[in-house]
């Protein structure tokens, strides 16, 4: 859910949050999310206001402004979600897929939501080794974002230097849709 509401953002985040438009909205938004969930889903009303509630302190909150700024349009190149990708590591089959990668100009930007910080650091950091060994002349950043409280950290960073070797590890991804 939280990747449709950024992908297809319709000017939802410039709504006033009081307003009937947002509530509508952001509703939507809501039911396709719990639309995968099989009848009957007992506490469907719970969940309903549980999320409007996160996405709308979502909004209140000051590191908000910070993450609209990876979203700047002129600047994104592609969106893909949940892409899936593979590489070999210690000669084990590594298989990832991020929650949301962002391509601009010269930078990669891995986003992975939580609903709260619990999560695995490993994971962050095999989707970094990941991009890293796929485009080694990238920047690339990773960040948890999660949603109780609202907050957004920037994980892992790797900012490249001019004729960086390459990496020679066997890599397999599979087409990434774009989701721009």
């Amino acid at each position: 859910m939280w990747e449709l509401l950024l992908i297809y953002k319709e000017s939802v985040f410039s709504l006033p949050l009081d307003s009937e438009e947002f509530k509508s909205k952001i509703e939507i938004y809501i039911k396709k999310a719990l639309a995968s969930y099989q009848e009957p889903l007992p506490q469907r009303k719970y969940l309903s206001e549980r999320a409007f509630n996160i996405i709308k302190n979502m909004l209140k909150s000051e590191e908000f402004q910070k993450f609209k700024e990876l979203f700047v349009e002129s600047e994104v190149l592609a969106v893909y979600k949940e892409p899936e990708g593979f590489f070999v590591e210690e000669n084990q089959i590594q298989d990832l897929r991020p929650d949301l990668i962002i391509k601009k100009p010269n930078e990669w930007i891995i986003l992975e939501f939580k609903l709260h910080r619990e999560f695995e650091e490993s994971q962050l950091e095999r989707y970094f080794s990941l991009l890293k060994k796929v485009f080694p002349n990238d920047n690339i950043k990773v960040y948890l974002i999660s949603f109780e409280p609202f907050k957004i950290e920037l994980k892992y960073c790797k900012i490249s230097k001019p004729d960086e070797p390459s990496s020679l590890y066997p890599v397999q991804l599979p087409l990434f849709k774009n989701l721009n």
